[in-house]
């Protein structure tokens, strides 16, 4: 495939904890679609050289692992360690790029996916800095290297932050499609009250204490809200019919319904995997990076009680979550 093919980039936005993980994996099992996992995390990994990932905030640095198990530091990590996709991405993203250039791009991705640069970027729409020009290049090369490597049309990236998806929009030669993966409150507040330990291999990249009941609640509600909120207003700027809604119930209930929606957003017929994974059949999980420790599981297969929150929340969680998230609750078909 050349430079001139259309690229199109499928990002899945939305507030953590929401199954994209498992939305994004699912799409990987297509022929013609290549799952990423979370793309803004690549970098941050040692991938381009542990010299680059030091520019990036100490606190997004991520551990090299991919989720075939390989390692993604490629050049600090042995031949026979590495990750054999993500070493050739790399190798073709330096070859369009430059190394030099490659190098800088952990502090473009500072300067251009934070929140606090949303102002920004709304400069940039119109008048793109020369900055902004070489994060945009580098950007486009990266995703061309991945579209490449994988033979595939269709690139997911399932970062899910808004910042990260305003900045993919004003990328020329990017053809980007969004699907707003939005959860039932409640559902994320229960996600939030698991414990889990540190296992590197296991994918969980740091303890997880679970968050008390003022927290879990009253915290993660306005960040639900917030983040929905944003989300909405990238895909009201990609406009019509270059983005869905997607409830992660209704993805786990009718698969087949809800991966049609998502092929006719890019062109694909996806109805097929949809009713293979509605079956029970096994999908596979491909070169991710980030996400949820179900990226490491090798192979997933649906769980329709995934998305239930059941009795794992008091009457007063419950009562809280609606007062805060309830107007948007409400607007997605969520019952308060």
């Amino acid at each position: 495939m050349g430079s001139k093919d259309p690229l199109t980039v499928l990002y899945v936005i939305g507030n953590g904890r929401s199954g994209s993980t498992l939305l994004d994996i699912v799409l990987g099992n297509h022929p013609l679609v290549e799952s990423t996992g979370e793309r803004v995390h690549l970098t941050r990994t040692g991938w381009i050289s542990r010299r680059a990932t030091t520019a990036a905030d100490e606190r997004k640095r991520r551990l090299p692992l991919c989720s075939c198990g390989g390692r993604l530091d490629v050049p600090s990590a042995g031949e026979d360690e590495v990750c054999p996709f993500w070493k050739e991405v790399r190798k073709e993203w330096v070859r369009r790029a430059g190394s030099e250039d490659v190098e800088r791009y952990p502090a473009f991705q500072e300067a251009f996916e934070r929140h606090r640069r949303w102002p920004r970027l709304l400069r940039e729409r119109h008048r793109p800095s020369p900055g902004f020009r070489s994060y945009a290049r580098l950007t486009l090369a990266l995703f061309e290297a991945i579209r490449d490597v994988s033979g595939k049309p269709v690139v997911v990236d399932s970062s899910k932050s808004p910042p990260c998806a305003f900045p993919l929009a004003l990328v020329p030669g990017l053809d980007l499609r969004a699907v707003h993966l939005v959860r039932d409150v409640r559902g994320v507040i229960s996600s939030r009250r698991k414990a889990l330990k540190k296992d590197i291999r296991a994918g969980i990249e740091w303890d997880h204490e679970p968050h008390p009941v003022w927290r879990s609640a009253w915290w993660s509600s306005l960040r639900w809200s917030a983040i929905n909120l944003e989300s909405e207003m990238v895909c009201r700027w990609l406009g019509p019919g270059r983005w869905i809604r997607l409830r992660y119930e209704d993805f786990l209930e009718d698969p087949e319904g809800s991966l049609r929606r998502v092929g006719d957003l890019v062109g694909l017929d996806l109805a097929e995997l949809g009713r293979s994974f509605a079956a029970g059949e096994e999908m596979h999980v491909g070169h991710n990076v980030g996400g949820n420790r179900l990226r490491m599981s090798g192979r997933v297969r649906l769980r329709p009680e995934a998305g239930s929150w059941g009795d794992s929340l008091s009457a007063a969680e419950v009562q809280l979550a609606g007062r805060i998230a309830g107007p948007l609750m409400r607007r997605y078909g969520y019952a308060g």
